[in-house]
């Protein structure tokens, strides 16, 4: 048929005809609305199933709650009842004789007898074993551990009070039944929708929470009965508030939607049991106070709450019974709808399905084949489409084959592109139609993306080398023109240069100006740089405030150290800021200079770098020359910052010898070659030594005591100046310790260690001072930690560690006062407690400076410190502070520091110093 001319082609019917003649479209839209009434009524019939199950658990679990309420009773009546009989008389029992002990017992056997039976009727109730189930598993475990404490008290007051804490535990447990009861009755009446399982359970729940209010009536006004001294207010309260909460649920029960609830209500209040109870309760109302009632009141009272409790629970059976009877109803309901639903539903689902085949014959094959032949051309394969079906299918097949001549052209224009052949023929050949237009296009903009990706390659492949804000090389680049340049320099026997530049006050410009001052400063200087070197050299910026350049052919290192000089002054000028013709940015710069050496001579250390280690080498001589610490005598060595160091083999041999130290300190911490020396700290008033300071020492073996001045900078400069202060402190607070143990002079010092800023900036500090106390069993107060003044202006955020030591007792110090910034004015919120005079202010002559001691003096007392006055040698001095009233001394004339074993006798002597001091003061 697809070969014969279009005109000679029967006329098909067309596919909207003959889906008018089918119903299918209606029919299926009637079986949707079926289908959605079905679910309806399955849903429905789903939730009457869920309210049956939700009312028995809740009657299940509503008698258990009752049964462990009543068991709780004999408790309270236990307390209450001896109590009563030891007041009436000697051997008092029951009405009939019997032993009142036994009696009690008798109840709470039977109390625990019905409970148990309670328990297995609730896991017995069909369909409700997933929601009773674990609910009743917790409350036997709960019941199981309160009945086995049950006599732990061995005296009768103390069984007493474990009686009084088992009925509160009871009253605990009910009254998680009674939510849990309250929860399942609330699920049941959202669950069912018909008005007349809605009133049922509404009643339910009425009967439910009468009965128990009625269960804790009882116990309550034993428990007021029982009440400790002290408690008897309360106690009422909770009786006369379960009391008149009964009533009001008793009245809401008489008032039930439904006449045989509330018939069944009236009966159980008539119930002789009830009407004890009722009777006696309204009674201890009325009367107010709980030395009424005799033992046999309250026995017969205890002994007919059970009978009530049946009454009242027979009333709530029947409004079970209710419950369950119209979700029954409302469930075979909703089981009903279900079933016509579906059946009318089928038989509509049976006529859409016989209309679906009948019209299978005349379109489904044609579309089947015009479906597999658009799925081979989605799959790529370009081929021919058949022609055929009706009219819209026809339709359809043209112009999926149309597309398919297009999509061929369109491959050959891809293949083109695909081989580079970016000017053959075929790619400016347009393509039929607005598609074709619009693909024709693409092609074109294929072609001008690859040249666009030719140049964006280049483009990322500089920005990858380079830095975005200065242009110049990165430090990836820096490091690979320096590792060809050295490559360079093994082949010709030459010597390669590289200049390490760190900005100085660059990080001041940052916060006093912006950090977009800064770029500005970092643009200029890059632009300085490239105008000063040659245009063989390389300048690169390794990020932040770090510069390198890189000299090739070096032949004297003096001319380096010069051309680095030339680049300090270079960029020290001022720079002029954008927007702003007044505004000026003034940096400095310090350089480090590394040079590499010809393979030559194959001992020297430096023969064979690599770009690493030449940066790192530049980089360590730029931070000797930031630090200020010249390593020789070179001219071009300046004083402070802009400095230019070389990395030579002094500094070599310096870096080296540090390192040797900083091994050699990391051995003596391991293998306990460190030790403790104590100053005495002499009381300026009495002579008395109350406190010393704890001065590492280092007794290496083979040289004796290594002086301080050798391995406490090398310790500041790494971690290890942390690890030497937890030594100190877990050291120094254990000796305190031993000193307490022998008794004599040294009992009861405190000890001050010095913290350095690294360790106080740790997070770890305040963790480590309590660890170190809390191993040594020392007060807190008896340990003082000496803070430097320069740490504290520089590093304000390790106030809050101060202030946290301080919270727990320790005392902190501020080091060498007088030596920083830090004024008068902030004393007042600085968190310290003690100053220590720097021994500058107490060698001094001046006039002045003995003013200026007496001013720190005068200030710390105004702000309640302690003040300690250093370097203390001579008696003059001892007089002089003494007269500007300062607190403590230390220093060589009194005593110098002392190994512990020392520490006695050197106590000793400083009061024996101080005696002599104040006995030549007294004959002069």
């Amino acid at each position: 048929m697809a070969d014969l001319p279009e005109q000679h082609v029967r006329r098909a019917i067309s596919l909207r005809a003959r889906l008018l003649v089918l119903v299918l479209v209606p029919l299926i839209g009637f079986t949707a609305f079926a289908s959605i009434l079905v679910s309806q009524r399955f849903e429905r019939a789903r939730a009457a199933e869920d309210a049956v199950r939700e009312v028995r658990a809740a009657v299940a679990l509503d008698a258990l709650r009752a049964r462990i309420a009543e068991e709780a009773i004999p408790l309270v009546s236990g307390v209450e009842l001896l109590d009563l009989t030891a007041a009436e008389a000697p051997g008092a029992g029951t009405a009939d004789g019997s032993d009142l002990a036994a009696d009690l017992q008798e109840l709470y056997d039977q109390a625990v007898a019905r409970t148990d039976d309670a328990v297995l009727r609730a896991t017995d109730v069909p369909g409700t074993e997933e929601l009773v189930g674990p609910q009743v598993e917790a409350a036997v475990e709960r019941l199981t551990a309160v009945r086995a404490s049950r006599d732990a008290g061995r005296t009768a007051s103390a069984r007493e009070t474990s009686n009084r804490m088992l009925f509160d535990k009871y009253r605990y447990l009910v009254s998680q039944l009674s939510d849990a009861v309250d929860a399942h009755l609330a699920t049941a009446a959202t669950e069912g929708a018909d008005e007349d399982l809605q009133d049922a359970v509404a009643d339910l729940r009425l009967a439910a929470r009468a009965t128990t209010l009625a269960g804790e009536e009882v116990p309550y006004y034993l428990g007021y009965l029982a009440a400790p001294a002290g408690t008897e207010d309360a106690a009422q309260q909770l009786f006369l508030r379960s009391w008149a909460g009964f009533r009001l649920a008793s009245e809401d029960v008489s008032t039930a939607r439904q006449a045989v609830v509330r018939s069944a209500w009236t009966a159980a209040l008539a119930d002789p049991d009830t009407r004890t109870v009722d009777t006696t309760l309204a009674t201890a109302v009325g009367g107010g106070a709980p030395a009424g009632p005799t033992s046999q009141v309250l026995f017969t009272l205890s002994s007919s709450v059970v009978g009530r409790d049946d009454a009242l629970r027979a009333v709530l059976d029947t409004a079970a019974h209710q419950a369950v009877a119209a979700a029954e109803a409302y469930r075979g309901a909703a089981h009903a709808d279900l079933v016509e639903y579906a059946l009318a539903t089928g038989v509509l689902l049976l006529l859409s399905v016989g209309a679906t085949l009948v019209t299978s014959r005349s379109i489904g094959a044609p579309l089947a084949r015009l479906a597999e032949a658009a799925g081979a051309i989605s799959r790529g394969e370009l081929i021919d489409v058949r022609i055929e079906g009706p009219p819209e299918t026809r339709t359809v097949a043209r112009g999926l084959g149309a597309a398919v001549a297009s999509l061929r052209t369109v491959q050959a224009q891809a293949q083109a592109v695909a081989d580079g052949n970016l000017q053959d023929d075929i790619l400016r050949r347009p393509l039929g139609g607005p598609l074709g237009r619009v693909v024709h296009a693409s092609v074109l903009q294929i072609i001008s993306a690859m040249r666009d990706r030719e140049r964006l390659q280049e483009d990322l492949a500089h920005q990858a080398t380079h830095d975005a804000l200065t242009t110049l090389p990165n430090r990836a680049e820096a490091l690979a023109q320096v590792d060809r340049a050295l490559r360079r320099a093994r082949r010709t026997g030459e010597r390669v240069g590289l200049l390490f530049l760190d900005l100085d006050q660059f990080k001041t410009v940052n916060d006093t100006l912006g950090h977009g001052a800064g770029d500005a400063v970092l643009q200029a200087v890059a632009q300085r740089l490239r105008e000063r070197v040659r245009t063989v050299d390389v300048v690169a910026r390794l990020g932040g405030d770090e510069f390198v350049v890189l000299v090739e052919h070096v032949q004297d290192e003096r001319n380096l150290v010069e051309f680095g000089q030339t680049l300090v002054e270079t960029v020290s000028a001022p720079i002029a800021l954008p927007g702003s013709t007044e505004t000026r940015a003034v940096v400095g710069a310090s350089v480090g200079i590394a040079v590499s050496h010809p393979p030559a001579d194959d001992t020297d250390p430096r023969v064979g770098v690599d770009a690493d280690r030449l940066l790192q080498e530049a980089q360590t001589a730029a931070h000797r020359a930031k630090a200020g610490r010249t390593g020789g005598d070179d001219a071009g060595h300046l004083g402070g910052r802009g400095r230019v160091e070389v990395y030579d083999d002094a500094l070599r041999a310096a870096l080296a010898a540090q390192a040797a130290v900083e091994d050699g300190l990391r051995h003596a911490l391991a293998n306990d070659e460190l030790v403790l020396h104590y100053q005495p700290v002499t009381d300026l008033a009495t002579g008395r030594v109350r406190s010393v300071e704890a001065l590492v020492r280092w007794e290496k073996p083979g040289e004796g005591l290594v002086p301080p001045g050798r391995f406490i900078p090398v310790a500041e400069s790494s971690d290890l100046i942390c690890d030497l202060g937890r030594w100190a402190l877990r050291t120094s607070l254990a000796q305190l310790a031993a000193f307490d143990a022998a008794g004599g002079p040294c009992a009861g010092l405190r000890v001050a260690v010095n913290v350095s800023g690294r360790h106080l900036r740790s997070p770890r500090l305040v963790d480590d001072v309590r660890t170190a106390l809390a191993v040594a069993g020392t007060a807190p107060d008896r340990l003082t930690l000496e803070i430097t003044e320069t740490v504290m202006v520089e590093d304000a955020g390790a106030w809050s560690r101060l202030e946290e030591l301080r919270a727990i007792g320790v005392r902190v110090a501020i080091d060498d006062f007088g030596t920083g910034y830090t004024s008068f004015g902030q004393l007042s919120r600085v968190p310290v407690d003690v100053l220590k005079i720097d021994r500058s202010f107490v060698d001094s002559d001046d006039p002045r400076t003995v003013e200026l001691v007496r001013l720190v003096v005068g200030a710390a007392r105004s702000f309640g410190l302690g003040v300690v006055a250093e370097g203390v040698e001579q008696a003059a001095q001892v007089h002089a502070l003494q007269a500007t009233g300062c607190d403590t001394a230390q220093g060589f004339y009194f005593s110098r520091p002392v190994p512990a074993g020392r520490l006695p006798a050197a106590v000793t002597g400083c009061a024996e110093v101080f005696d002599a001091t104040c006995r030549f003061e007294t004959a002069s």
